[in-house]
């Protein structure tokens, strides 16, 4: 018998009504985000990343970005991410972080191979949305997440 599956889980549970989405009801608590990091990261990444620092606060254009530093932080990783604070759904909310988690692990784990095969540094900008990034898609998709560059805020 499969295992279950608490990304599937949650991705295949069904969506609330516009009138509730439009609301932005759904607000993660910090052990809601906490929750969604490990899962994530143990079914996708192979527990492979190390939990950054997420805030959630307002945000303007973005759903979330990953902030990427040369200085190793408290947490263990190279980055921190931020994540607006009100969402339409848990669905928009895990395709968001783990969005936000394939950039944390261009910067905390490719990186160094990119350096060790080209011989160089891999810039800042280096990893965005590029074929690192979009080498997720098939694993994304089989646990339902959806690895796009843009979502619409509207």
């Amino acid at each position: 018998m499969a295992r279950p599956n608490p990304i599937r889980a949650i991705m295949e549970d069904s969506l609330p009504s516009l009138t509730y989405q439009r609301r932005k009801l759904f607000r993660p608590s910090n052990t809601d985000i906490k929750y969604a990091y490990n899962i994530i990261n143990r079914y996708c990444f192979d527990n492979r990343l190390r939990m950054p620092e997420i805030t959630q606060r307002q945000l303007k254009g973005v759903w979330g970005f990953c902030q990427w530093n040369w200085e190793e932080q408290n947490s263990g990783s190279y980055c921190t991410i931020d994540i607006v604070d009100k969402w339409f759904c848990p669905q928009w909310f895990m395709n968001t972080l783990s969005h936000e988690m394939v950039h944390q692990w261009q910067w905390d784990i490719y990186r160094w191979d990119h350096q060790e095969y080209h011989g160089r540094e891999m810039s800042k900008f280096g990893g965005a949305h590029g074929p690192s990034f979009y080498m997720w898609r098939d694993r994304f998709e089989y646990y339902d997440l959806n690895l796009k560059l843009y979502w619409g805020q509207k």
